[in-house]
């Protein structure tokens, strides 16, 4: 597999904490360089980047499948939105720049004809044309993920999931006890 073939996805531990002002901790105007496949591990192996980030094969099944998932349920997203449950509403979507692609989180105001409105929950480390906080549209059909964090509960967050896997085990085990569906 080549390096092209890997995207990166933020680890959604700053979201799912319930912090949703992340330093901005690489940046500039080169997409980062994917590390090569640590010793002992397969070429589609996760690749940690820097604390929080984590390069992905995108054809790692399990994030394809955590994507399958939120998308199936994403009615369960909308249908919290329009009760105007407690909590904060966000979506994970594919921002391109640089001629490289990342996953990041949309800090999500409201929902029409299909678009998702909202700001960036997460400083972009694939260059500076998108800075967080910046307001952005999201097509419905690029949503690859959604969360509803409200306090210690967070629903959905399909890929955060899958990406407690490589994280330090206390702090995954600490996270995975706040998700539902």
């Amino acid at each position: 597999m080549q390096v092209a073939d890997m995207r990166v996805l933020f680890i959604a531990a700053a979201a799912v904490a319930g912090v949703l002002v992340v330093k901005p901790f690489l940046g500039g105007t080169k997409p980062i360089a994917i590390p090569p496949a640590a010793a002992g591990q397969t070429e589609g192996a996760p690749r940690p980047v820097k604390e929080n980030v984590v390069a992905y094969s995108t054809r790692d099944a399990r994030m394809i499948a955590a994507k399958d998932r939120a998308r199936e349920t994403l009615p369960r997203f909308l249908a919290l939105m329009n009760a105007k449950a407690p909590g904060t509403y966000s979506v994970k979507f594919p921002l391109a720049q640089n001629g490289a692609t990342e996953h990041i989180w949309l800090q999500v105001d409201a929902y029409r004809d299909g678009r998702f409105h909202g700001r960036l929950a997460n400083a972009p480390v694939n260059g500076d044309r998108y800075r967080m906080g910046d307001r952005l549209t999201v097509p419905s059909a690029q949503m690859e993920d959604w969360t509803v964090m409200d306090r210690d509960v967070v629903y959905g967050g399909y890929t955060a999931r899958v990406a407690l896997a490589d994280m330090p085990q206390e702090r995954a085990t600490a996270l995975a006890k706040r998700f539902r569906d």
